[in-house]
């Protein structure tokens, strides 16, 4: 079996599928941070799983736009801590800190490497005016874009 990026990818996605089910269990099981014996805190331990989550969905999606998959991951942190407030464990803002802090140490290198790509290729133009020679329409995650329309069905004539 040779090795392509297809079976990669491939197997990125089942490394990170299981992962998601070890930190779902890991978030919301009947476990206690102190039993863990971890030698750092709690909300550093939630920096680590999400910087690890983040680095799985953007590597296993790659063809999404790597600023959604930090905004959903940062989601699921949010989503982690009220599953975790549901089922009678703590909650604390500390640990969503500790989350986006993740999220944002996973994403800090792609969004410096954009930022470099724009000083080389548009030195001189403002954000907004970057934005708007950006050529990709918005669109909601798993939709269609926001410019394109549904299909409108016919009209009966109305004159006959």
């Amino acid at each position: 079996m040779r090795l392509t990026p297809h079976r990669l990818m491939q197997g990125l996605r089942a490394g990170g599928a299981l992962g998601g089910v070890a930190a779902v269990i890991a978030l919301t099981g009947p476990f206690r941070y102190g039993d863990l014996g971890l030698p750092f805190p709690d909300h550093v331990a939630h920096a680590l799983l999400f910087y690890g989550v983040t680095l799985a969905m953007l590597t296993a999606l790659p063809r999404s736009r790597a600023g959604e998959v930090a905004i959903v991951a940062v989601l699921l942190g949010a989503m982690s801590e009220l599953a975790q407030a549901a089922l009678g464990r703590q909650a604390s803002w500390s640990d969503f800190a500790g989350d986006a802090v993740g999220v944002a140490v996973a994403y800090a290198p792609i969004w410096v490497t954009r930022l470099r790509e724009l000083a080389r290729t548009h030195p001189h133009l403002t954000f907004a005016e970057i934005h708007a020679q950006d050529r990709r329409t918005p669109r909601p995650i798993g939709g269609r874009p926001l410019t394109e329309t549904a299909p409108v069905a016919p009209q009966p004539d109305t004159l006959a």
